[in-house]
């Protein structure tokens, strides 16, 4: 009889199209009515998980990395797997109009997300909020040029602590 999870399995918690949709659901949530298309919603993704990039933003959801301004290039994928299974289940709605595919939180939703109860849940509520209320009035251009001129510095300052740490020849 198992008490639960194996430790191994516990690493496949993050990164996986359950917690990606479940941060874009949360960020549709709050955005509603409007409708998102994937280009705002990975980037909202990214700075829902890495805000304390932001100046003046709310510590990150999950742990700085090294070369995190990567993520936004490989992300995709698993964000689209991720609107996807929450699409699937009823709980995000999908539409096509002339600017291509947009997605807004469906009806039930709220309910089902706002009855999660966990500390990561919780953050998760308060960032996603932070990230819609800050950048919703970002036009996509605005947004895709705020990213682009700070990826390049996120994640660098590993770089510079390597550089620092190095010990002389």
């Amino acid at each position: 009889m198992s008490d639960g999870p194996a430790p191994s399995s516990w690493s496949r918690a993050y990164n996986t199209p359950m917690e990606a949709g479940l941060r874009g659901l949360a960020v549709l949530l709050y955005a509603y009515p409007a409708s998102l298309d994937l280009s705002r919603l990975l980037n909202f993704d990214y700075l829902v998980v890495h805000s304390g990039d932001v100046t003046d933003g709310p510590e990150s959801l999950h742990p700085a990395a090294p070369y995190r301004s990567g993520e936004l290039l490989v992300r995709r994928g698993l964000v689209e797997e991720g609107l996807e299974l929450f699409t699937s289940r009823g709980l995000i709605e999908k539409s096509f109009d002339a600017d291509g595919i947009a997605y807004r939180a469906a009806e039930p939703a709220a309910a089902f997300f706002f009855s999660l109860e966990s500390s990561y849940i919780q953050r998760l509520r308060e960032v996603a909020l932070w990230v819609v209320k800050t950048f919703s009035s970002y036009s996509s251009d605005e947004l895709n040029e705020f990213m682009r001129q700070r990826l390049d510095r996120w994640g660098a300052e590993f770089e510079w602590a390597s550089v620092v740490r190095e010990e002389p020849n």
